[in-house]
């Protein structure tokens, strides 16, 4: 409807159910549009240019024009220039800017076939433009505004390393955790259970074996349970309530919200599913599954808290973990654990002798070679982080199994590159220890043994500050003072392990 008529929003409101704080997103044709409804800034023109048309959606100062009933009572208007060129071109014809939600029931999975659009709102809406199913599959990414960054209070395709590129970005704490019941929603999607199909949906926590087991295990005894997996698992898993989604984050993106309408049409009673890896379009796919699943998450496998530990270089990891080793915690350092598994003749040794003959000899890995032949070669370093990374985490779920099995009550594994690996998505949380960047190179520099020059390239090949302050869970500033470092920690622990 109008985006300048109240009447128009409370009766969008009454088709969708839809609770009237839930703001409504405007949509407009071109970018200069938006200064009828809102005080518009250079950086909304900056990152107008860089994504949109397109999935992006942007929060700014409403002008009077946009009435408050739009925005769910809120001095912000949240401002959208659709990709589809039939949309655009309703938009023009209708010579205002239309406030349109995703056309479907409250609470309902998102539509994106007209079929779906029919089945939910039949009889509410006069009609249906139809422009063809819908490329992405999820709905916009909505950010605020925020001096010269942005906020993310809801990810999709424009994902946090696009925008990272252009300038700071944050993320909203609801993005995937439970909001308080007395929120005041900033944007669509925030607050209320969204996406849920009919019968009650569960996340399954844990390493890929563990969980393919336990959904294999609750197959057995049920044939008819509900199970969303990938297509790598289409040879173990199956049934007539199975569903795949495919293997790549864009896929799963496409297909989540058609498949999670299906069940509604299936006697399953419940339904088990993956999480997918929090990275690019991943995080939408996740964020969007922990709303369907009203934030079930079934931990299997390893059970106990795993505390996640990473950082830049020098930033002083070792002193975070001696902390949690301090508070009766289980340490896993994966880089004492890599150097472990180099022995001569090991497993590791041979698997990466054969894909770096020049590195190998007698059974052993020459490192300095090693890094020498990946170090300008993105192909060949990717070789060895997967071939790396995969042996390191099955000897740190061999190890936090056994730790779990002698009665410790929480773990940390301490990992440089944590998101690399993507064993992110297998921890509780995520602690992420920065330092200034003179205490980081002085700090190199003395335990390495190396010039600051030589020091401050190896820290220009890392990830800087701000990607570790967007990706973890919890940030410790360490200025060297272990009992306040160790204080930080406390309260962590405190907050995720029970």
């Amino acid at each position: 409807g109008s985006a300048e008529d109240a009447g128009s929003a409370n009766k969008i409101y009454e088709a969708k159910g839809r609770p009237s704080d839930n703001p409504l997103i405007i949509h407009i044709a071109r970018a200069e549009d938006a200064e009828k409804y809102a005080y518009t800034t250079p950086l909304y023109y900056r990152l107008a240019k860089a994504f949109c048309p397109g999935p992006l959606t942007m929060i700014l100062k409403k002008k009077e024009t946009v009435p408050y009933e739009v925005t769910g009572g809120l001095d912000t208007v949240a401002v959208r220039i659709p990709s589809h060129p039939a949309a655009r071109r309703f938009i023009e014809a209708c010579g205002v800017a239309i406030a349109a939600p995703s056309a479907n029931l409250s609470g309902s999975p998102s539509p994106t076939e007209a079929e779906h659009v029919a089945a939910d709102l039949d009889g509410r809406i006069d009609a249906i433009i139809y422009g063809g199913g819908c490329d992405i599959g999820l709905e916009s990414t909505i950010i605020r505004l925020d001096g010269d960054g942005a906020v993310i209070l809801r990810p999709g395709a424009v994902t946090e390393e696009m925008l990272g590129r252009l300038i700071h970005v944050g993320r909203d704490e609801t993005l995937l955790k439970k909001p308080d019941a007395d929120l005041r929603p900033q944007a669509p999607g925030m607050k209320y259970r969204h996406y849920a199909p009919k019968v009650p949906l569960y996340l399954l926590k844990g390493p890929h074996d563990d969980v393919a087991a336990y959904m294999k295990r609750k197959l057995d005894e049920d044939p008819d349970a509900g199970v969303i997996c990938t297509e790598a698992d289409k040879a173990l898993l199956r049934g007539r309530n199975v569903t795949y989604l495919p293997n790549d984050a864009e896929g799963q993106a496409r297909r989540l919200f058609s498949l999670l309408r299906g069940y509604d049409g299936r006697d399953a009673k419940s339904i088990l599913c993956v999480i997918p890896p929090r990275t690019g379009i991943g995080l939408a796919v996740y964020n969007r599954l922990l709303k369907a699943a009203g934030y079930n998450v079934i931990q299997v496998g390893i059970t106990i808290p795993v505390i996640g530990l990473t950082g830049q270089s020098g930033a002083g990891k070792s002193t975070a973990a001696q902390c949690f080793e301090q508070l009766g915690g289980f340490v896993c350092d994966c880089d004492e654990i890599y150097h472990g598994l180099l022995y001569k003749n090991s497993p590791l040794c041979q698997k990466l002798g054969a894909l770096f003959p020049e590195a190998y000899r007698d059974g052993e890995i020459d490192r300095k070679i090693l890094s020498q032949t990946v170090f300008s070669d993105k192909e060949k370093l990717a070789l060895l982080n997967r071939t790396a990374h995969g042996a390191v985490l099955d000897r740190v779920r061999e190890l936090l199994r056994q730790a779990q099995a002698d009665g410790k009550k929480f773990a940390a594994v301490d990992a440089s590159q944590l998101f690399e690996s993507g064993y992110d998505n297998e921890c509780t949380a995520v602690v992420g220890v920065c330092a200034p960047l003179q205490t980081r190179l002085r700090r190199i520099t003395e335990r390495d043994g190396i010039d600051e020059e030589r020091a401050l390239a190896r820290l220009e090949n890392q990830h800087n500050e701000d990607f570790f302050r967007v990706y973890c869970d919890e940030i410790i500033e360490n200025d060297g003072d272990i009992t306040s470092v160790c204080d930080k920690i406390g309260k962590i622990t405190e907050k995720y392990v029970k």
